[in-house]
């Protein structure tokens, strides 16, 4: 089974910031999360009718706006942040329990990050066997 998802907005990337001890584990606390929780929230509109289960193939594909100025405006593809691997950090822990039991699953991963008319993501997951 394929599900796929496109999700309009600006990409933030989600940070670890600090890190919380709760007893002898360590926690890390994320910051900028309110892109993770839209992308949950339209995933649970959208939802697969039962949880892919793994193992799984997910594709991210982030859509950037165009910087007007500047030298990433003249470039052809997005070198400047957010980091291509603080974008997907957080939506893989949204997407669990929502569209697949745990993000461990995931043994195929694709990423990549354009310039684009709409900004946003296209989330694709893939049952693999």
């Amino acid at each position: 089974m394929t599900w796929t998802l496109f999700v309009p907005g600006t990409p933030k990337a989600t940070q670890t910031g600090s890190v919380v001890r709760a007893g002898r584990r360590l926690i890390p606390m994320r910051r900028n999360t309110g892109w993770a929780d839209r992308v949950a929230l339209a995933a649970n509109t959208a939802k697969p009718a039962r949880l892919l289960e793994g193992p799984l193939s997910l594709r991210l594909d982030f859509v950037l706006a165009r910087p007007t100025s500047g030298k990433a405006a003249k470039r052809t593809a997005p070198t400047v942040r957010p980091d291509l691997g603080n974008l997907e950090k957080g939506l893989t822990d949204a997407l669990q329990g929502i569209v697949f039991a745990d993000d461990a699953a995931v043994c195929r991963l694709a990423m990549q990050k354009i310039y684009g008319v709409r900004p946003g993501v296209t989330i694709t997951v893939e049952e693999l066997a």
